[in-house]
Parts: C-alpha cells; sequence; structure tokens
C-alpha cells in the first residue's frame, strides 16, 4: 500500500466526516439537495470514462439499469421520512440516516479497488462484465442520493410548512 498517494487518505477522512454528520438530524437550505446528486454525477463520469474510455452498449443500458434502480430505492428509501419545512428560510429538516454514509464509503471502496485492480495489472479488471458493473454501479451511487433528494425536494415543493421542533 506504499503506492497509494498521501491525499488518498486524506480525502477518506472527508468523506468519513461527511458521512457521519449525514447519520444525524439536520436543517439545510432546499438548495443543497443539488450538490450530492451532481458531484456522484461528475465523479461518477470521470471515474467511468477515465477508466473505461470507450463504452459500449452493454455499458450505457447497465448505466441506465444501475440508475433506474438506484433512483427508485432512494425515493423509496426517503419517502418514510418525517420532515420539517421552514418556507421563510428556505430550509428543511431531515432525520439522520446512514444511507448516505453507506453510500459515501461504498462508492470510496468500489472507486479505490477499480484504480487498484488496473494499477496491480489484475487479471479480473480485463473481465468482460467489469466494464458495464462498474458502469451499473456508478449510476446506482447518483441514483441513490437523486431519488432521495428528488423525494425530498418534492415534499417540499408540495407540503404545507410545518413547525421546526426544537432537537433534544
Amino acid at each position: 500500500m506504499s503506492h497509494i498517494p498521501v491525499y488518498v487518505y486524506f480525502i477518506f477522512i472527508a468523506l468519513m466526516w461527511v458521512g457521519v454528520t449525514r447519520c444525524f438530524r439536520r436543517t439545510i437550505r432546499i438548495r443543497r439537495l443539488l450538490i450530492m446528486p451532481l458531484l456522484f454525477a461528475a465523479l461518477g463520469f470521470r471515474g467511468f470514462f477515465g477508466l473505461f474510455p470507450h463504452p459500449v452498449d452493454r455499458d450505457i443500458l447497465a448505466a441506465l439499469l444501475g440508475l433506474v434502480i438506484g433512483l427508485a430505492l432512494g425515493w423509496h428509501h426517503a419517502r418514510r421520512w418525517t420532515i420539517a419545512i421552514d418556507r421563510q428560510a428556505g430550509q428543511i429538516t431531515v432525520p439522520g440516516d446512514i444511507m448516505m454514509f453507506a453510500i459515501i464509503l461504498g462508492s470510496f471502496a468500489f472507486e479505490f479497488t477499480l484504480h487498484y485492480g488496473i494499477e496491480s495489472h489484475a487479471s479480473w479488471v480485463a473481465a468482460w462484465p467489469v466494464q458495464p458493473i462498474a458502469a451499473g454501479v456508478w449510476a446506482w451511487f447518483l441514483g441513490m442520493t437523486a431519488g432521495r433528494n428528488v423525494n425530498l425536494a418534492l415534499r417540499y415543493r408540495d407540503q404545507q410548512a410545518v413547525p421546526v421542533p426544537e432537537a433534544s
């Protein structure tokens, strides 16, 4: 593991911090619901096309399938949450949830494994299913974050303002 750049450890620590903070109830501006899906989209495209610059039809199909499954799961997961809305401040209070922590760590581990496999010339990286699986997994991570955040944004739009109770 001596060939791993030092900055990777700092990225891992920062991602751990972000993931842990998502495990606790928080109040955020509604605009912030765009950040994680956009970040996962950018990292997914960069990661996939950086490692696999010539996608084929099955890669696109796997990505679409992963995106649809992720959107459905993310939507379903967030639909049961009790949220509080402050329309004057443009904020929404969401419960703590370990899902985003799992997605962040899962995406880091997935990308790290792919990069390690490629750099170490592991034979499994050349196998035919690796590229479509990578496309599907990256799209699934994006779909999970987008599904939950679209659910929250639409509930914010459609729901009457609910007072935010004080944290105990």
